[in-house]
């Protein structure tokens, strides 16, 4: 039997985003219009790029205060075009 989500005791919390996209990336500023709904901790800087150089990631670290507000981050950021993945 398992116990019923309390999500008062887990947000708001610190959530670590790697957004995957291509190297040739160029919305940045679509990026930072989505990211500036939410109390951003670590701002937008790069991460690493894949081995063959086709994709590189992203990273971000940003506080929600539910997880309505992480899932529609989420849905928004999926929305910009040339994000391949959120991790």
């Amino acid at each position: 039997m398992s116990a019923a989500f309390n999500e008062s005791a887990v947000y708001p919390a610190i959530h670590h985003i790697g957004i995957v996209v291509e190297e040739s990336f160029a919305a940045l500023g679509t990026l930072e219009g989505v990211l500036a709904g939410v109390e951003v901790v670590t701002p937008l800087h790069d991460g690493r790029a894949s081995h063959t150089g086709k994709y590189r990631t992203m990273r971000v670290s940003i506080r929600v205060g539910s997880r309505a507000e992480l899932d529609a981050l989420d849905r928004d950021l999926r929305a910009v075009t040339g994000v391949k993945l959120l991790l």
